[in-house]
């Protein structure tokens, strides 16, 4: 009978959930940002007005006006390409501002408009455009509007983007597609997620956070990262791969799929970058560089003039993805998981994985510290970077636990705060259902926040509860 009434629930839960979410849409939300191995590109429209930037190691901005409204638009290697619609003539006008001349071309493809979400994406020598009118094929244009051809596959087109270095992909049904030799060719091997992001020229990353490798005409599956379904790219270095998520940005071991070190930024990163072998971030407006000696290791140190430490002073370590300990003391020596001298009898302490979860909605610092119990340690919250001293705590803010030997940092799952806001409301809901439906994607210390039934699961059910608490 319960589930029944939950899947009761759940139907008009759904109806609440077309409305708007706060899930990152570059598109609708008339901001775009992307990257590729030339910089990191931020473009805001509105009207028929664009401001362009490039984040790299000499920032470009530049204010672009068309003569119609701008609708969509795209960047790959120097180019911003701008979508602009005239319904009445039905016919579709394509212009391209190349950022390092200050050069603007334009031209007009008839018979042509952009439906709901249609995927379009370029390379260094076209614009690829799915046919509104044939949801199975691609048509490709020159920059200066040339017709090139059609491209057609099995299944809808889900996703069409640039390479790295080059190249265009296409993912039709679950399967991925790499352009060669003027032909899509499926690449055979594990079936991929989209939204998919290049990360360097053999690396893709999808919004959801899973990992894929290419080798020739193979695409594997690596590993899953931690993600929040905002993240526009990320990048490589060396053996790391750098992934946004929220104001951390996380590195990952290529080879193992580990969580070997993280950095806590002022705000929301959205967009990370390679340059040489340090960082460049942007959360939209503004970019900033992060060398990666700033990040804070997880991995224990055998020579402790080798270990890093954050802005914060002190050795800060977070819980690996492969669930490795994540206590140190200040000579790098590893210490057992968990200590019996932080403990809850209000909340759920996971010593194992770092997490302390059971918390309500709307629970300040002062009441969080209060309900724990951590004799013979110091008792820091942090929110990305920032000592939060009071007001309510949030899910995936971290709590870090220091005495004169050891550093604990546990992160924080408030039940039913996806967003890490601190409080339930709309907000959760709507990024609840898109979870469920599909549409989004979240994981770790998010997920224990969303298992509101407290039945190790996430479902419909979680929905309702949540519905009823707002």
């Amino acid at each position: 009978m319960k589930r029944v009434l939950c899947l009761i629930l759940c139907v008009v839960l759904l109806t609440l959930a077309s409305f708007p979410t706060s899930a990152h849409t570059p598109q609708s939300s008339r901001v775009y940002q992307s990257a590729d191995d030339t910089g990191i590109y931020f473009i805001r429209f509105n009207g028929s007005h664009a401001d362009i930037t490039r984040y790299a190691s000499h920032t470009l901005n530049a204010g672009v006006d068309v003569p119609s409204p701008i609708r969509s638009v795209c960047a790959y290697r120097g180019k911003a390409v701008l979508l602009c619609e005239d319904v009445r003539r039905n016919q579709l006008s394509v212009f391209v501002y190349y950022t390092d001349t200050d050069y603007l071309e334009g031209f007009v493809i008839n018979d042509a408009l952009l439906y709901n979400n249609t995927d379009f994406a370029c390379d260094n020598g076209a614009i690829y455009i799915e046919n509104v009118q044939d949801d199975h094929e691609l048509i490709a244009f020159s920059y200066s509007g040339g017709y090139l051809g059609r491209y057609r596959f099995d299944s809808e087109i889900n996703a069409v983007f640039g390479g790295y270095r080059g190249g265009i992909y296409a993912v039709a049904g679950d399967t991925l597609y790499q352009l060669s030799s003027n032909r899509f060719n499926a690449l055979a091997g594990d079936k991929v997620d989209t939204p998919l992001f290049p990360a360097d020229s053999r690396i893709l990353v999808s919004g959801h956070g899973k990992v894929y490798e290419l080798n020739g005409d193979r695409v594997s599956y690596l590993f899953s990262v931690d993600a929040d379904n905002r993240a526009a790219s990320v990048c490589v270095i060396g053996n790391t791969l750098y992934y946004p998520n929220g104001s951390t940005i996380n590195a990952y071991d290529l080879d193992s799929g580990e969580k070997i070190a993280y950095y806590h930024a002022s705000g929301q990163v959205i967009s990370v970058y390679a340059n040489g072998n340090s960082l460049i971030a942007s959360g939209g407006s503004v970019s900033f560089t992060v060398s990666q000696s700033a990040f804070t290791s997880l991995r224990v140190n055998d020579d402790p003039g080798d270990e890093q430490s954050d802005e914060n002073g002190g050795d800060q370590s977070a819980k690996s993805s492969n669930g490795g300990d994540n206590a140190v003391n200040h000579s790098g020596q590893q210490q057992s998981a968990g200590s019996s001298l932080i403990s809850s009898d209000v909340y759920h302490v996971d010593p194992t994985r770092y997490y302390i979860s059971g918390i309500s909605p709307q629970t300040t610092v002062a009441a969080f510290k209060k309900n724990m119990s951590y004799d013979g340690y110091s008792l820091t919250i942090y929110r990305g970077n920032t000592v939060k001293k009071s007001g309510n705590i949030g899910t995936a803010m971290t709590a870090v636990f220091e005495s004169d030997e050891f550093i604990y940092t546990y992160e924080l799952a408030i039940n039913g705060d996806i967003t890490g806001e601190g409080s339930c409301n709309s907000r959760d809901l709507n990024t609840l259902m898109d979870y469920l439906i599909g549409a989004s994607d979240f994981n770790g210390v998010y997920m224990l926040a969303a298992d509101v039934t407290k039945d190790n699961k996430v479902d419909v059910c979680d929905a309702a509860k949540l519905k009823s608490i707002i």
